[in-house]
């Protein structure tokens, strides 16, 4: 989906949460550790995890990129640029105002086959992805701590051409459901809305054009939850808040190759939920 450089920021639906309980804490994979399993889910992106380039940058970040400045939760930003040589890199940085699972992914034209390495401000590494999305791009999800990253593209072996980078910052909370594929289901038994303030996001990804049910039940307590659906652009598919209390769902959504992101929230009450995700 080519676009144009842009500095600006995609205004979240809704206020960030206050605080992050015990409870959400132990659903979150430990900071500063991606591309791992959350709530033991047996497909996390495995193949994400590589050893990083030894040509990576030792104390400059690479020229070619932008500084995308300070992310808060539910922003998104992005930026179009290419890969002129086999020594080309490009290096964007941002800085995250609190704790946060951050979404970042490429998505290339031309065969192009970009790689993603991912590092804190004082230039340590802490990993990558090469092929992690669909065709040659990559994909990197996982949970940072406040403070200043960078991440770095360029081209596995001599490839170069163009690409769009996207980054989406959301609060903690919810699972990274990995890779999915038709017939897969995942479901998530441990979900805590704790207030209204209070939102769980769900990544996962899909390599062809298929369809996703997906389907949110209260288990315990009082909510009018809602769910939101966000395609790696950080365009919103859908927004399905039913009326009073019923739970909400998205059934046969038409999913092309990407990475997504589902969030439930809910106006008002607190209690336990599940969420399932079936890929048809």
């Amino acid at each position: 989906m080519p676009r144009g450089v842009d500095s600006s920021r995609d205004d979240g639906q809704r206020a960030p949460k206050r605080a992050e309980g015990e409870d959400k804490m132990r659903k979150l994979i430990a900071p500063m550790l991606l591309i791992v399993p959350m709530l033991a889910l047996s497909a996390c992106h495995p193949e994400s995890v590589r050893v990083h380039h030894d040509d990576g940058p030792k104390n400059y970040v690479p020229s070619g990129g932008l500084d995308w400045g300070t992310f808060n939760h539910f922003e998104h930003d992005f930026a179009t640029r290419d890969i002129s040589s086999s020594s080309d890199q490009d290096g964007f940085e941002f800085f995250l105002a609190e704790s946060s699972v951050v979404v970042i992914t490429t998505t290339a034209s031309g065969g192009f086959d970009p790689f993603l390495d991912l590092y804190e401000d004082n230039f340590d590494f802490i990993t990558g992805d090469d092929d992690g999305g669909p065709g040659n791009d990559a994909v990197l999800v996982g949970t940072l701590s406040a403070g200043g990253y960078f991440v770095v593209v360029g081209g596995s072996g001599a490839s170069t051409g163009t690409y769009d980078i996207d980054i989406s910052v959301e609060p903690l909370g919810g699972a990274d459901f990995g890779e999915m594929f038709p017939s897969d289901s995942f479901v998530d038994n441990g979900g805590v809305m704790d207030d209204a303030f209070d939102v769980d996001s769900y990544v996962f990804t899909v390599f062809s054009s298929v369809s996703a049910d997906i389907v949110m039940t209260t288990t315990a307590g009082a909510l009018d939850p809602n769910l939101e659906l966000v395609d790696e652009y950080g365009t919103v598919i859908l927004f399905n808040d039913p009326a009073g209390m019923a739970d909400p769902d998205a059934l046969g959504v038409s999913l092309t190759p990407g990475t997504y992101i589902v969030r439930i929230g809910t106006s008002s009450g607190s209690g336990d939920y599940s969420l399932q995700i079936d890929i048809n």
